[in-house]
């Protein structure tokens, strides 16, 4: 039943793949203002982080946020036959442009394995195409409370080249064992953790409890540590990456580098803040809980 269920959302998603630009556009412009009619938990959520995020926006200016935040994740969404089912082993130039990837493999050439963190901004997914591809991947990976998708989404994944990895003790000793064979691991450090794997930290200026996996791997390992962002061009099905110069000041102690990490988080979010998964409760678990 699994494998049936995860077959027929493979083919749904590569007939979806196959959608023109212009279709998914109008699809994903219709679900946001669908969404944001109704004022739906997304909405409230978007809402409430973007308060928090902009407090010197008007209302009218976080309205027009929230509704451009809804409209690229449902983008995002659609565009998953793309990245899932049609882009794995072919050709990225076409939908993928990229910046800096030459501080990458600087980095490599030092031979003590490299760390990159990115935030969920536009197609994560598209960012993990490029990686998988082009270089040697471990990528953390939560998976989904729902066994079906979670299937697929792993399937997919695999497609690209990279290996996944739990977050579980073992999988966090792979992780650290791969950085010191000279791999390169990659960790979306913007989700909420449980309360005994993070510390508070400033995230655009306002304490969110914070993953501590990243800056701990960075002081056990001493890897060279840079970020990357994926956004969406407008009106088009490309997709642009930056990758940062080689990240300081990780290195002093766990708190001063979860500060670290978050500042860079932030510089790559506010490259295109509107495509940021501001859907996502992120202020979970600390003292602004309340606000969801």
């Amino acid at each position: 039943m699994l494998l049936l269920s995860s077959n027929f959302i493979k083919a749904f998603l590569y007939l979806l793949g196959l959608a023109p630009l212009k279709l998914l556009l109008l699809a994903a412009r219709l679900g946001g203002w669908f969404v944001y009619f109704f004022n739906t938990g997304a909405t409230k959520t978007t809402l409430a982080n973007l308060k928090l995020a902009f407090p010197k926006y008007s209302e009218v200016q976080l309205q027009i946020m929230v509704k451009k935040s809804i409209i690229e994740t449902i983008k995002t969404g659609l565009e998953l036959g793309l990245a899932w089912r049609h882009l794995p082993g072919k050709k990225l130039s076409l939908y993928v442009e990229d910046s800096g990837f030459e501080k990458i493999t600087k980095s490599l050439e030092k031979k003590e394995g490299l760390l990159v963190f990115t935030p969920h901004l536009s197609n994560i997914e598209m960012l993990m195409n490029f990686l998988g591809k082009n270089l040697d991947c471990m990528i953390l990976y939560t998976p989904s409370k729902n066994k079906i998708f979670d299937k697929v989404m792993l399937d997919s994944r695999n497609k690209m080249g990279s290996k996944m990895v739990e977050p579980t003790m073992q999988g966090i000793k792979s992780l650290l064992q791969h950085l010191r064979e000279g791999g390169v691991v990659v960790i979306a450090p913007d989700q909420v953790p449980n309360k005994e794997s993070g510390i508070l930290s400033n995230f655009f200026s306002t304490p969110a409890l914070t993953m501590t996996l990243v800056s701990k791997l960075k002081l056990k390992s001493g890897a060279p540590c840079h970020s990357v962002f994926c956004c969406r061009q407008e009106n088009s099905k490309k997709f642009y990456l930056e990758f940062s110069d080689e990240i300081q000041g990780m290195d002093i102690n766990l708190q001063s580098s979860v500060d670290r990490m978050n500042e860079q988080l932030e510089e790559c979010i506010m490259n295109a803040p509107e495509q940021y998964a501001w859907e996502y409760k992120r202020y979970k678990h600390s003292s602004l809980e309340d606000i969801y």
